[in-house]
C-alpha cells in the first residue's frame, strides 16, 4: 500500500507540475493560484513520493531535508513577502492587524523549525 501511495504522489505532482506549465488545459485546474506557486506544490509532492520509494535512508533523509527547506521557503515568504492584507482573514474574532502580525510571527516560527530541522537531518547524512 505504501508504494501505491508513494507512486499516486509522484503522479499526481506531474500532472500538478504539468498543468501549472500549461501543458494541460486550464479548466483541468480548479484552484486559482499563480503558476509558480502549482510548480512548487507538485514539486513537493513529487518530493514526497520519491522520499517515500527511496530505499537508502541517507537517500530519503537528503530528499526529506530539502522537502523541508522548500517548506521553510514558503513559510518565510509568507513572514516576509506576502502583501498586506493576505494573512488576516484567518482568525475572526481578533483585530486584522494582529490577526496579520500572529499569522506572521507564527510563520516566521514555522520557517525557523523547518531550517532547524533540516540542518539536522543533513547533518545526521553528512556525519
Amino acid at each position: 500500500m505504501g508504494k501505491g501511495l508513494a507512486i499516486l504522489s509522484v503522479a499526481a505532482g506531474a500532472f500538478v507540475c504539468a498543468a501549472s506549465l500549461g501543458l494541460l488545459p486550464s479548466e483541468y485546474v480548479p484552484v486559482a493560484a499563480p503558476r509558480g506557486a502549482l510548480l512548487g506544490g507538485g514539486a513537493l509532492l513529487v518530493l514526497v513520493g520519491f522520499m517515500s520509494l527511496a530505499r537508502d535512508h541517507r537517500v530519503s533523509d537528503t530528499i526529506a531535508s530539502l522537502l523541508l527547506l522548500a517548506m521553510a521557503a514558503g513559510a518565510g515568504w509568507l513572514t516576509f513577502y506576502a502583501p498586506e492584507g493576505t494573512l488576516n482573514r484567518y482568525v475572526p474574532f481578533v483585530p486584522p492587524s494582529v490577526n496579520e502580525a500572529l499569522a506572521r510571527l507564527l510563520f516566521g516560527l514555522g520557517a525557523a523549525v523547518c531550517v532547524g530541522m533540516a540542518f539536522w537531518g543533513l547533518r545526521r547524512i553528512f556525519r
